[in-house]
C-alpha cells in the first residue's frame, strides 16, 4: 500500500497520533481527579482535552489531504 518515504510519513503520523492520544488521556484523568480540589487545574484539562481533539481532527485532515495528493499523483 505505502512505499518508502509515504511509509515513513504514515509512521510519523501514526505516532503523533499516539502521543496525541496519550496527552488527552492524561488531560482527561487531571480533570477529573482535581474537579473537587483544583478547579482551575480541573478546568485546564478539560480544555487540553478539547486542544488535542482539535490537533487530532486537524491531522485526520492532513491525511486525507495527503491520500488525495497521492491519488492524484499515480494519476497523472
Amino acid at each position: 500500500m505505502f512505499e518508502g518515504e509515504d511509509m515513513k510519513t504514515m509512521e510519523k503520523l501514526i505516532d503523533i497520533s499516539s502521543r496525541i492520544d496519550h496527552l488527552e488521556s492524561a488531560a482527561e484523568w487531571i480533570a477529573r481527579e482535581t474537579v473537587h480540589t483544583d478547579n482551575t487545574l480541573s478546568q485546564t484539562g478539560t480544555l487540553i482535552c478539547v486542544i488535542a481533539d482539535d490537533i487530532r481532527e486537524k491531522l485526520c485532515q492532513l491525511v486525507k489531504e495527503f491520500e488525495k495528493t497521492k491519488e492524484y499523483d499515480k494519476l497523472h
